[in-house]
């Protein structure tokens, strides 16, 4: 495949990524997406076959650059505290970037709970381990009040998901434009690390 191709093939992707998890608009046509791109809609079919292939590999490289970089945060050498700090600021700027993912995956996953599997790698089951260790450290050491891994983690993601999900919701409640909402999930990592670890989100 040749220059030109490839990066032909990467501004589909790219314009149809923004388009459903940017833009919330999931149902996008192939025309839709071409207009966007700028480009003759054969040229998708051409590269990808359907829009339901191209949904697809998208959201499957989506899932797994998110699980890569998480996982890259848990495998070094650093603290918990260090480590969750990290994942709290990955996790809220992937999601102010992408805001209609999350919302998207819940929904699937409630009609398929099978595609989770297929969407993320085994990398989670690695994930949590290292948490469930370095957190029952944390418990032994007196640095932290006893709670289980399922709790803690359960904690952490709702502290984090809930104001991505609910999202339209809270912008008309607080009365929030799209930039004050985005700078509101920005000061809300603090929030969290501060209601996870009762300390100030280090630097």
């Amino acid at each position: 495949m040749s220059l030109g191709q490839l990066e032909t093939r990467e501004l589909i992707k790219e314009t149809a990524r923004r388009l459903f998890f940017q833009k919330g608009h999931v149902k996008a046509t192939t025309q839709e997406i071409a207009d966007e791109a700028g480009i003759n809609r054969a040229l998708i079919h051409y590269y990808f076959g359907s829009r339901d292939l191209l949904f697809e590999k998208v959201l499957a490289e989506t899932m797994w650059s998110r699980t890569d970089e998480i996982e890259s945060i848990f495998a070094t050498n650093d603290s918990l505290r260090i480590k969750i700090s990290r994942f709290i600021d990955v996790f809220i700027d992937n999601h102010i970037d992408f805001p209609y993912l999350e919302n998207f995956l819940i929904t699937e996953m409630a009609k398929a709970p099978e595609r989770l599997k297929q969407l993320q790698p085994d990398k989670r089951g690695r994930i949590t381990a290292i948490v469930y260790r370095q957190l029952e450290e944390e418990i032994a050491a007196g640095l932290i009040g006893y709670i289980t891994i399922e709790h803690f983690m359960v904690n952490l993601m709702a502290l984090c998901n809930y104001p991505l999900l609910a999202m339209p919701v809270l912008q008309t409640i607080l009365g929030m434009d799209e930039k004050a909402y985005r700078e509101f999930l920005s000061e809300r990592k603090k929030v969290v690390y501060r209601a996870i670890f009762n300390e100030d989100l280090p630097n």
